[in-house]
């Protein structure tokens, strides 16, 4: 294996990150409880399109000619921010979700970050 290269990193979060939360979720189908399962998924899915909402946002902000106004920037932040919390109660008042499944989905991302970090830091090179 290779280093990532630096310009595919979010693609390669994205990717892997799939690819957890599709084993995570299985996982939770044959050993545990169908909560279990849909809590993983649940809340992977939202850590996923939460994470693409945010970098395409951040492109857009960098990418853009004219400097973005603070106020512009905060209102999209808290815009995000206040969807993910919305979905995030009707998921927790619905019953059907495990909370502790739940709270397992949402780090995918976070699990495959510190994963990646671990294999550059360790990683030795051809």
């Amino acid at each position: 294996m290779t280093l990532i290269n630096e310009a595919r990193l979010p693609t390669v979060i994205l990717q892997s990150s799939a690819i957890l939360l599709f084993i995570a979720t299985v996982a939770g189908f044959l050993f545990y409880t169908t909560p279990v399962a849909l809590g993983i998924l649940a809340g992977g899915s939202i850590a996923i399109i939460n994470f693409v909402w945010q970098r395409r946002t951040l492109r857009q902000l960098l990418d853009s000619q004219a400097p973005p106004t603070a106020s512009s920037a905060t209102l999209r932040y808290l815009l995000r921010l206040s969807i993910t919390a919305v979905i995030l109660y009707a998921v927790l008042t619905s019953g059907h979700f495990s909370i502790i499944a739940l709270l397992v989905g949402l780090s995918v991302i976070v699990a495959v970050i510190i994963a990646l970090t671990l294999y550059s830091a360790f990683y030795k090179g051809d």
